[in-house]
């Protein structure tokens, strides 16, 4: 995330509660005009902390590598895998300087937390890190998270063929989490039209795709789809901190992946 999406992503999950800045000026103007983006991005992080706690309960994973993580926001990831084993580690890595800095002085006692300012569109950056190759053992199945930072990726960029990449260095045995907003719940496309035109007012560009794209994303990675298939994010495995409901709280597709 840059960090306009980055402090626009932690404005909406607070309800709008931090601080100034210009940033925050466009983040009052998109929530007048689009009153359900809060949940729209509160339900796209209970669902990254959903499949997170899945993996790690029900498959046993035990390291993860969240690309795109954004801003420290309670319950983190690494506080949700290690609420199911204290050994679980984890590596963020964002593209925001700020945004990182904070997150990594945040945690910079915790060795099973790495820290790493990178862009996804370039993967060989992230998988040859040494903070990633000190944290994650690729000998060893991983829990990538990929929540919704692919909106943020034109398709000139190749984001089959980052997903593809990112996916190979995993080990068979390995989950991929992943989010993609989309204009599938948005019957008219109103929501999803105007919080592009909105973000792109912050220098911020969006590429929303259908499910049938994100299919072909994940199939060309070989990667093969759980239960319950590509859904709307608070239709994902809902639990008690899921807010089920209405799919255009949503306007995000959510799917599980399992490399063989």
């Amino acid at each position: 995330m840059t960090s306009h999406e980055a402090r626009l992503y932690a404005h909406f999950l607070d309800d709008g509660k931090d601080g100034g800045g210009r940033e925050l000026t466009l983040a009052e103007r998109i929530q007048q005009q689009v009153p359900n983006v809060g949940p729209i991005a509160r339900n796209q992080r209970l669902f990254a902390l959903r499949a997170v706690r899945t993996v790690a309960e029900q498959y046993g994973i035990r390291q993860f590598l969240d690309i795109g993580s954004g801003p420290d926001h309670a319950p983190n990831v690494h506080e949700v895998a290690q609420a199911v084993d204290p050994a679980c580690r984890v590596v963020y890595v964002d593209r925001d300087e700020a945004v990182m800095a904070q997150v990594s002085a945040r945690w910079q006692e915790d060795t099973r937390v790495g820290c790493l300012t990178a862009d996804v569109r370039d993967p060989e950056s992230i998988l040859r890190s040494p903070v990633v190759r000190r944290t994650i053992d690729f000998a060893e199945p991983v829990g990538l998270l990929l929540a919704s930072v692919f909106l943020f990726v034109e398709d000139r960029d190749d984001p089959a063929g980052i997903i593809e990449r990112l996916v190979g260095e995993l080990p068979s045995r390995s989950y991929v989490a992943f989010s993609q907003g989309t204009y599938d719940y948005d019957g008219d496309r109103r929501t999803v039209e105007l919080l592009t035109s909105l973000y792109a007012e912050g220098g911020v560009t969006v590429t929303p795709r259908d499910r049938a794209t994100i299919a072909r994303f994940l199939e060309r990675a070989g990667l093969e789809v759980l239960a319950p298939g590509i859904v709307a994010t608070n239709h994902w495995r809902p639990d008690a901190d899921a807010r089920p409901g209405n799919e255009a709280d949503s306007c995000i597709h959510a799917a599980l992946a399992h490399k063989p």
